[in-house]
């Protein structure tokens, strides 16, 4: 079998194929979704074969992997997530393909104004960022609304609006 390109997503994983403007997996807008890397495929016996993403931090000393706690006020649920990949926030939307790793729709995300793909959180250079993903009813960072597709820095124990979902995020490395 013929070894060939594909665009790994750089928020689940998942490999598509080159051209591709939106994951087949998590619906990630590939051409602003972060760095873009192609691999080649090993041949195949017909098995199913999963390929990781490579590391930013290949060939580099590596860090501690840094970790979010988001703390859902309104329902008091907290969820701990590696921030070694991108975190889609948003509802779950499997008729679409939407399978946002913090996944708001069981704390009232519909209700309260929680796009399908409302936001991501990711690391660039040691320093948590989020960004609005041009949702409906926007993102707020302690109490400021954020521009669509510009990343922010998050410290620890800042306060996030998802439309008017509230959590508070908790930063450590590990």
């Amino acid at each position: 079998m013929e070894t060939k390109n594909r665009v790994i997503c750089p928020s689940c994983g998942a490999e598509n194929l080159p051209g591709t403007l939106f994951c087949v997996q998590c619906g990630t807008y590939l051409p602003s979704g972060g760095p873009l890397r192609t691999e080649p495929l090993p041949e195949q016996d017909g098995e199913e074969t999963y390929i990781k993403p490579v590391p930013e931090t290949m060939g580099k000393t590596t860090q501690r992997t840094m970790h979010l706690e988001i703390d859902i006020l309104d329902t008091g649920r907290k969820a701990i997530l590696s921030v070694e990949r991108e975190i889609l926030v948003g509802r779950l939307d499997t008729a679409h393909g939407i399978f946002p790793a913090l996944d708001l729709t069981a704390d009232g995300g519909l209700e309260q104004g929680v796009s399908r793909r409302h936001a991501r959180f990711y690391t660039r250079d040691g320093t948590c960022f989020v960004e609005d993903l041009d949702s409906t009813n926007g993102t707020f960072l302690n109490g400021e609304r954020l521009t669509p597709y510009l990343p922010y820095a998050v410290q620890d124990e800042d306060t996030i609006m998802f439309g008017t979902l509230h959590v508070k995020v908790h930063i450590y490395n590990e």
